[in-house]
């Protein structure tokens, strides 16, 4: 230790040995940043972070000891073999390069201590072959104790220095990484020159191309500008990938316009400045219509690319005000002005002009509608809370009205929307609170014989009483709790018709949300096996909104459905416009004639000819027909005269628990048959 100290204080020129520490130092804390780099990234960033690690700690550690070989005054004249002081600063990069990879790639303790050592190691290397470029009148003579010593303490201090920088995080971790190294690094070289002791040697030749000391300053000033390059473009990636990060925190990565994040910054500042300089502006709601038709057709990708279509046309036709996308296909627009109200209806009209137009992807041509609802500050809310809900009651009501229009919040708006929120909330607890209840209507033939029912499901709200189902059969298809409570009115009426004495046919109604998700064929079956009811006697009714969309796939399981045995009937026939393609597509058992045609039967001529029509289509491809609203007995003797084939409505009975139709459905002492009409 005496020998070490005394080489530091006598044979060295001070004010250079610190110079080495602070270049060491600085050094040192670049190559743990950039070490910090590799081990967050992977792949070929690792590679580059780990490569870049290492050039800068490989300069370090060969600009400290050349500086401290500035600083050493051996007594006598002292160059550099240029092919030896080159191959150290490669040597130092490469050791090192090796042990940060080691490090950074295998993150047990013994892999990081490890990696740690090879770069203490390489410390080692680096000094002894730049020793070795020492061009004298001597040679150098070793204390091969303290080269050991010298050897240890750099590999010791290497694998403290990075065990740290891999475990402990923040600032300090990064400061008491470097300053490991940095000790790691001097102490070794000091230690190293306390083993060196110079014989003079008259006789030794000075190679000619070796570096003298003035060289050797430029070389090692050199070295020390390229850390500083490498820590700045450290530095500058590290800026440019916290701009990426702070982009994508606040930007929608499918469009690239603000998200929800983004835009609650701004609705508050636009707050802010209208409440102080009171001024108005307005929030705009927007919804695509029909967008989830869009990709059951085409597919998620296609909807993608028209999202990102609406978003280009969105921020031209909104001319510089704020669009933001909240999700889905759901977009929010502040439009700033004077006067709120006419600043909104007119980037609203814009808006439904531009997105209009028909759109090119993947090679279709698609005509996207939008839905806008547009609230003003502060006459429809000081606060975001109550502006976003009244803008979004009013987009509800613009979709409730035919969709492709512009509302603006009036009062009104708020109580049917909070009604449908409440309707939708208690929904999702009504099925575990048993307060659905099945009803039944029955069906007979014109003959006046019952066949069978039809089941309907009923709500008894605790609150509100009985809930239509116009009301929540909507909600629990926006919902997807179409799905459980769907489930549940198959699995009721199939055991109720399964414990009637008669084997009469039970109608059930199926959504289109449940062709969209689940097996609904397992299903079905799964239940007719539970219940143990044949399957002839199970009648499946859907609307043709089951067929639009990936009509493919609805057939698909049509046939599925099919191939159990069940029947499967078309409901409300007549009110869609594609009906007679779905009847070309599919072998129906069983067509249902919408009531709207059976009620207008005395009113007008054309509804008897329309449903004359229809019995005569259906008669043709051999397919029985429902006649659905029969209330009256003209409206009986008229389908009978035309040879419908069986008749639902008030005639025959109003829906009502099962226990009203005991007879109908065989529970009597003396079970004779029932005839509903006489």
């Amino acid at each position: 230790m005496f020998r070490v100290l005394s080489c530091l204080t006598f044979e060295h020129d001070l004010r250079l040995v610190g110079l080495a520490g602070i270049v060491c130092f600085l050094a040192s804390l670049a190559a743990i940043n950039l070490f910090h780099r590799a081990v967050a990234t992977k792949g070929r960033a690792r590679a580059v972070w780990l490569g870049t690690a290492g050039a800068a700690s490989g300069c370090g550690i060969w600009a400290t000891h050349f500086i401290a070989m500035l600083a050493y005054d051996p007594g006598l004249g002292v160059n550099y073999n240029i092919t030896l002081t080159v191959l150290s600063l490669l040597l130092a990069a490469g050791l090192t390069a090796s042990g940060l990879s080691v490090a950074a790639c295998n993150r047990n303790p013994w892999a990081t201590c490890a990696g740690g050592a090879l770069v203490g190691g390489g410390v080692a290397c680096m000094h002894y072959l730049g020793m070795s470029a020492l061009e004298m009148p001597g040679h150098i003579a070793w204390s091969w104790d303290l080269v050991a010593v010298s050897v240890l303490i750099g590999m010791v201090l290497g694998a403290a220095s990075l065990w740290v920088a891999i475990h402990r995080g923040g600032t300090s971790g990064m400061l008491t990484a470097g300053v490991l190294l940095t000790l790691a690094i001097v102490s070794h070289h000091f230690t190293a020159m306390g083993a060196v002791e110079i014989v003079p040697d008259p006789a030794r030749v000075i190679d000619a191309l070796s570096l003298s000391p003035g060289w050797m300053a430029i070389g090692i000033a050199s070295a020390a500008v390229a850390v500083l390059a490498m820590s700045l473009a450290g530095a500058f990636v590290d800026k440019r990938t916290a701009e990426r990060i702070a982009h994508m925190a606040h930007h929608d990565p499918l469009t690239g316009l603000p998200n929800r994040a983004a835009f609650t910054a701004q609705f508050a500042t636009v707050l802010e400045r209208s409440a102080a300089a009171r001024s108005g502006f307005a929030i705009l709601c927007i919804d695509l219509d029909r967008f989830k038709e869009i990709n059951d057709l085409f597919g998620h990708s296609a909807g993608d690319l028209v999202l990102r279509q609406v978003a280009d046309r969105l921020l031209t036709a909104v001319e510089g005000q704020f669009v933001a996308r909240l999700g889905g296909d759901e977009f929010t627009i502040i439009v700033q002005g004077d006067d709120g109200q006419a600043e909104g209806g007119s980037v609203a009209e814009r808006i439904l002009s531009a997105v209009f137009e028909n759109m090119e992807v993947d090679g279709h041509r698609i005509t996207v509608g939008v839905s806008v609802g547009v609230a003003v500050y502060p006459h429809d809310g000081a606060d975001a809370a109550t502006l976003l809900s009244n803008a979004d009651a009013a987009l509800y009501r613009a979709k409730a009205e035919g969709r492709g229009t512009i509302r603006f919040f009036a009062a009104e708006m708020d109580q049917q929307l909070r009604k449908k929120r409440s309707l939708q909330h208690d929904l999702r607890s009504a099925l575990e609170r048993n307060e659905f209840r099945l009803f039944y209507q029955p069906q007979a033939t014109t003959g006046g014989e019952i066949i069978g029912f039809e089941a309907l499901a009923r709500w008894y709200h605790p609150k509100r009483g009985v809930v239509p189902p116009a009301e929540f059969i909507p909600i629990a298809e926006e919902s997807s709790l179409i799905m459980s409570i769907g489930e549940w009115v198959l699995r009721d009426a199939c055991a109720e018709a399964a414990s009637w004495p008669r084997p009469l046919q039970i109608a059930v109604n199926l959504s289109p949300a449940q062709f969209k998700q689940g097996d609904l064929p397992n299903l079905v079956h799964s239940i007719l096996l539970q219940t143990g009811l044949s399957p002839s006697r199970l009648e499946l009714e859907i609307t043709e909104g089951v067929l639009i969309g990936d009509f493919n796939r609805a057939v698909s399981i049509l046939r599925r459905l099919k191939s159990l045995g069940v029947r499967i009937a078309m409901d409300d026939f007549g009110t869609g416009y594609s009906s007679l393609s779905y009847l070309q597509s599919f072998p129906f058992d069983k067509i249902k004639i919408d009531r709207s045609f059976i009620a207008n039967l005395h009113l007008n001529h054309q509804s008897a000819a329309i449903v004359r029509a229809m019995i005569g289509l259906a008669r043709g491809l051999e397919v029985p027909v429902v006649a659905e609203g029969v209330e009256t007995s003209e409206q009986l003797d008229f389908l009978a005269k035309e040879s419908c084939s069986e008749i639902q409505g008030y005639l025959i009975g109003r829906p009502s628990p099962i226990t009203a139709f005991s007879e109908m459905v065989g529970r009597t002492e003396t079970g004779e048959t029932v005839r509903a009409v006489a």
